[in-house]
């Protein structure tokens, strides 16, 4: 396996997911996490990595390349918290390895 994506806006519709979720791996998430919360956290915590910022089309992607980590968050005025995650929401998290060809 070389990626995973947690898909966090699918927590948003469906709160018994989360509840499932949370009893078996004894990790809990909200219907919604924000990347404000999300941010504000991790200026609590030594040595985060730079972030690059790129806008993709109604997201906008956090990328911390030095950790093979990236957050894509909600960007659209328009969009609502309610069975969708809103504006400035964290659409899903991405974790990838790196590979070497050769």
């Amino acid at each position: 396996m070389a990626t995973v994506t947690l898909q966090l806006h699918r927590l948003a519709p469906d709160d018994g997911l989360a509840q499932t979720w949370a009893r078996s791996t004894g990790v809990a998430f909200p219907r919604y996490t924000s990347w404000e919360e999300l941010r504000e956290e991790l200026s609590r915590t030594h040595g985060v990595p730079e972030l690059k910022v790129t806008d993709q089309g109604g997201f906008l992607q956090y990328r911390a390349a030095t950790s093979h980590v990236s957050v894509i968050v909600v960007d659209d005025r328009d969009e609502e918290r309610g069975d969708c995650v809103g504006d400035g929401d964290v659409w899903s998290l991405d974790l990838w390895l790196p590979f070497q060809v050769g």
